[in-house]
């Protein structure tokens, strides 16, 4: 009875705020008993949804993140010693106008981004506070634009779709008063209009092999209104699907989530943070807020394992990472820094709520950091739950050091242009990429003795890998040009 009064009142609330909000929102946070209007990430109502259609599924699913968390000081299982994961990604960007369909620099600003999140470099780590120190790191994880399509074929990591869908959203077939059609519209059809961007014959993009490939999938996801002004509702920001236990999980359950295609989906503003696209209005809010290219680092944590840090209710959820302090709730976008919603005890201290974390939803400006916590739990999840998605390879970052499985010489490094390769054991080299340090494909590097090797690095001054692949493995090492 409870939730139905609120859900009453808010539906009521936002027929008389026409320009302020659509329906959709005032309902999904009439189910969740907060009154709050806003916008949000929609992977945990992903989860829900399944659990909607299958009931069982979340418990599965939360037994899955309490086991990769627990796993986490299994050292035969969590191997972080320069060990970095290398995935390679694909963007898919699937546009009804010229505004979704966002240019190549816009792409390579999200990659630059979510590497220097991924690996700690992002220079507003110094805006940590002192407190959490201790327990925030590089999570060793990097991503590089495909450079061969599943058959093979060269690309730039980047395909385009002109589809006939201008709003992923969908369409919604009713008005004001229609509380329970509305739910059941929710329940039945959001999420498969969603991830109509996922598949060819529903005006989306199909997959390449998600065991291969981080997909990540841009469009439009507002949903048309008609009978609410013609009102176009942003529901979420983005979302992810969460990993899956093949081995254990019930066929039951294993059909509800391989209904959704495995990756990341993003509303098109929100990529990168030199995007040309702003929100109109009433979302205009979060203009600054949401496209700083932090948002994709949001989902990618999803995608990899994590839950929202305040675990999606009050103090007494948890997201199942040992070292992320509790709270009663998101921070709803903003970096209050004296908030201090629940007790709890990490090494001994209650620390305040960390608005600095991107599994929060916190303002972009605020994000800076993983905990080592949340980053074992994603190594786990690569290691054990999505195993071919990435390679290791073993970082190198001085001159003339050999890595443990493929050993070569790198010359003269730093240098100003000119760069020798020469293999120090008997490694086949089968091909060499020079990569900028976001991980866009720079060149690849052509050569006929693979004992000896000689190219040019020809772009601005500034940090490079030149990625190694033999037939024992992948190496990647960092080239200073100055």
């Amino acid at each position: 009875m409870k939730t139905l009064r609120v859900l009453i009142v808010l539906i009521i609330f936002s027929t008389l705020q026409t320009n302020a909000q659509g329906l959709i929102s005032p309902v999904i946070e009439a189910n969740n008993e907060k009154n709050e209007f806003s916008v949000r990430c929609g992977s945990y109502e992903l989860l829900k949804n399944i659990e909607h259609t299958c009931p069982g599924f979340l418990n599965y699913s939360n037994s899955l993140i309490k086991s990769v968390a627990k796993d986490a000081d299994n050292k035969s299982i969590f191997d972080m010693k320069n060990n970095v994961y290398l995935i390679p990604v694909v963007f898919h960007i699937v546009y009804n106008n010229s505004n979704v369909n966002i240019p190549d620099s816009v792409i390579h600003d999200q990659l630059a981004v979510l590497n220097k999140s991924f690996r700690r470099t992002n220079p507003d780590t110094s805006n940590t506070r002192p407190e959490f120190y201790n327990i925030v790191g590089d999570a060793e994880i990097m991503f590089v634009l495909a450079d061969k399509d599943p058959a093979g074929n060269p690309t730039t990591g980047i395909t385009r779709t002109n589809s006939p869908i201008a709003y992923f959203g969908g369409t919604l077939p009713y008005g004001p008063g229609q509380n329970q059609q509305i739910i059941d519209w929710i329940n039945d059809s959001l999420f498969f209009n969603i991830f109509r961007i996922t598949q060819d014959e529903l005006g989306g993009k199909n997959a390449w092999n998600p065991n291969k490939y981080l997909n990540i999938w841009i469009s439009d996801l507002r949903i048309f209104e008609p009978y609410f002004n013609n009102f176009l509702e942003l529901v979420f920001f983005g979302l992810a699907t969460p990993p899956v236990d093949h081995h254990n999980w019930p066929d039951s359950v294993l059909q509800a989530i391989n209904e959704y295609e495995q990756g990341v989906i993003m509303h098109f503003v929100n990529v990168g943070s030199n995007n040309p696209n702003l929100f109109p209005a009433p979302y205009h809010i979060y203009n600054g807020l949401v496209t700083t290219g932090k948002l994709l680092v949001h989902e990618v944590g999803h995608f990899l394992g994590l839950r929202h840090i305040w675990g999606d209710g009050d103090c007494t959820h948890d997201d199942f990472i040992y070292d992320t302090p509790n709270s009663d709730a998101a921070s709803q976008f903003n970096c209050n820094h004296n908030r201090n919603s629940c007790v709890d005890d990490i090494y001994g201290v209650d620390l305040p709520d960390m608005v600095e974390n991107y599994m929060d939803y916190s303002s972009g400006d605020c994000q800076n950091s993983f905990t080592i916590g949340q980053i074992q739990a994603m190594r786990n999840v690569l290691k054990i739950y999505r195993p071919l998605l990435a390679e290791s390879f073993i970082e190198n970052t001085e001159d003339f050091e050999l890595s443990a499985d493929n050993a070569f010489e790198i010359y003269p490094n730093p240098t100003t242009g000119e760069v020798s390769v020469r293999s120090a054991v008997s490694q086949e080299i089968i091909k060499m990429n020079l990569r900028e340090i976001g991980g866009s494909l720079i060149k690849e590097i052509k050569f006929e003795d693979d004992k000896n090797i000689n190219f040019e690095i020809s772009g601005a001054n500034g940090v490079y890998i030149l990625e190694i692949m033999t037939k024992n493995g992948r190496s990647a090492i960092k080239i200073l040009k100055f």
